[in-house]
């Protein structure tokens, strides 16, 4: 397997457990501009030091972060060069890359490149099958976005599959916080197919008590506005409120 350094072009590497420190703490703040710079900077670092390991680590970051702020340009470069830089490294058959293709899966996805994705979860599950046991919370997230692929495309019954899938893995793991958006996700789901659906109501009912009992971080605060939205929209306003609110008191406001 391919060293970044084994050319002799290698300078120097970045830091990037400091570097991910970093965007955790912007990231808890709710500083998206202010995270998009530091990743970019570290970026143009890694470029300078022909650190191509810090660079793919910087572009997986920016991946994420271009696809949650809906920056399709950005994104889809980004996503083009991360996945260059597997090649270049010829690491694609390892677990990080598997974890490089699922994000970048999902930014296709989100930007409406659904045949593109699917091919990319395809090899993001080879390496998850290669590294990792069948029980592994990792999976949930693969199978979680999978199945929006399917929902995507019209492949319902594959939806419901992936999701469920995605709940035993959470259910024995105790991620609470994966555990909401995989009822959520179910319940929208039904919803597209027959608003009627008695299980929906109570999928919300387990979605919003995951909520109750899990630790209070800036992921959680995350959750609560991804969720709070999904919630409002079947009507569950004092839900809606009542998860801004605990954002709120996370994020420091009033």
């Amino acid at each position: 397997m391919a060293d970044c350094c084994s050319n002799g072009s290698c300078r120097g590497h970045i830091p990037v457990e400091e570097i991910i420190r970093d965007c955790d703490r912007l990231f808890n703040e709710e500083n998206t501009a202010g995270l998009g710079e530091h990743l970019r900077f570290w970026r143009r670092k890694a470029l300078e030091l022909g650190d191509k390991k810090g660079e793919l680590s910087m572009l997986n970051e920016l991946v994420g972060h271009y696809r949650m702020n809906r920056d399709e340009v950005r994104g889809r470069a980004a996503v083009e060069e991360a996945l260059a830089l597997i090649a270049a490294l010829d690491i694609a058959q390892t677990l990080s890359a598997g974890t490089i293709f699922l994000n970048c899966a999902t930014a296709l996805q989100s930007f409406g490149s659904c045949q593109q994705a699917a091919a990319l979860y395809q090899q993001a599950e080879a390496c998850y099958q290669a590294h990792l046991a069948a029980e592994d919370e990792r999976f949930a997230g693969l199978y979680n976005n999978m199945a929006s692929v399917y929902v995507d495309t019209g492949a319902y019954d594959s939806a419901e599959r992936c999701y469920g899938r995605a709940l035993d893995i959470l259910k024995k793991s105790g991620n609470q916080m994966d555990l909401a958006v995989t009822y959520i996700n179910l319940a929208q789901l039904y919803d597209a197919l027959d608003p009627e659906n008695a299980r929906i109501e109570t999928l919300l009912d387990q979605a919003a008590a995951c909520f109750d009992n899990a630790e209070i971080n800036g992921y959680y605060a995350h959750t609560c506005r991804k969720c709070a939205s999904a919630l409002g929209y079947f009507g569950r306003f004092a839900d809606e409120a009542d998860l801004n609110q605990k954002a709120d008191a996370f994020y420091g406001r009033k």
